[in-house]
């Protein structure tokens, strides 16, 4: 995918905002705003990886309570043990901080449209919000990955 299709992504999934959301967050008062636990950014990531498998098979089952489980993860996720942004390079630092604030709320509003589709056993929107999900995931993915310091 290119940095064009990348961005236009991102800005469409802005576009699902409030503007007053991002307006009154920083970078620093989202990952405050979490319960810090003794993990990496890196290992933050697995775990929200696995929780989208477990939003996919749950939907795949029929099984709603391996979608709930999975988007609780989503939605409640603690924080790493260090400030994110600081796995990129300081000239990267505040782009990544402004990715953070869009893609943060933009994966609570898929993982919460997947839950409610699940809730009622509209498996096929289920599948298309958990398709939006992913999408976000990998939008933000591609144009940070390949960024961060190893």
């Amino acid at each position: 995918m290119n940095r064009q299709t990348l961005m236009a992504i991102a800005t469409a999934c802005i576009g699902l905002l409030p503007h007053h959301a991002i307006a009154q967050q920083d970078a620093e008062a989202l990952v405050a705003s979490k319960q810090a636990a003794d993990m990496t950014y890196r290992e933050l990531m697995q775990i929200l990886g696995r929780s989208l498998t477990w939003i996919q098979n749950g939907i795949v089952l029929e099984n709603k309570q391996l979608v709930r489980e999975g988007v609780n993860h989503v939605l409640h996720h603690p924080a790493p043990n260090h400030k994110p942004w600081t796995i990129m390079d300081k000239a990267d630092q505040e782009g990544f901080k402004q990715a953070l604030l869009s893609f943060d709320p933009v994966l609570d509003i898929h993982a919460k449209e997947a839950l409610a589709a699940a809730e009622k056993g509209d498996w096929i929107e289920a599948t298309a919000a958990a398709a939006r999900l992913q999408t976000a995931c990998v939008s933000c993915h591609a144009q940070w990955k390949q960024k961060a310091r190893r």
